[in-house]
């Protein structure tokens, strides 16, 4: 083979990908992989009825970053606004306007969907009755 053949020809209004020289080395690239990685790791969305209507709350591990924010700091409605994608839905828990114990029970609800898809089994917390203290 001649140094000639090597090179590629490229179409006037197309310009070949060159790394850049000062181009940062990047250890993980979220744009290339986020469908492989959102399949492995979101599960389903949890159903709840308030109000007479069934909403859809994402799975745990696809929350935004502002809703994980607004739980923090209990504010309910932007939370929901940012876990609940169809705006009927999102207005119905509007306007059921529910209490703290419901809310809570909706949490643990979403939590328990998040570990039963990790595809881990559970961990016991705490301490056993059976275990010795040495």
């Amino acid at each position: 083979m001649t140094a000639n053949s090597e090179i590629r020809q490229f179409p006037l209004d197309e310009e070949p990908d060159l790394p850049e020289e000062d181009a940062e080395e990047i250890d993980l690239d979220l744009d290339a992989i986020d469908e492989e990685l959102r399949d492995e790791r979101v599960g389903h969305a949890t159903t709840v009825k308030a109000g007479g209507t069934v909403l859809h709350i994402m799975h745990s591990g696809d929350w935004p970053s502002s809703a994980m924010r607004a739980a923090s700091m209990g504010d309910w409605d932007t939370w929901a606004q940012g876990v609940i994608e169809d705006s009927r839905e999102y207005d119905a828990w509007l306007k059921a306007d529910l209490r703290n114990y419901q809310i809570e029970e909706i949490f643990r609800k979403c939590s328990q969907a998040a570990r039963m898809n990790s595809g881990k089994s559970q961990k016991r917390t705490g301490s056993r009755r059976t275990s010795r203290r040495k």
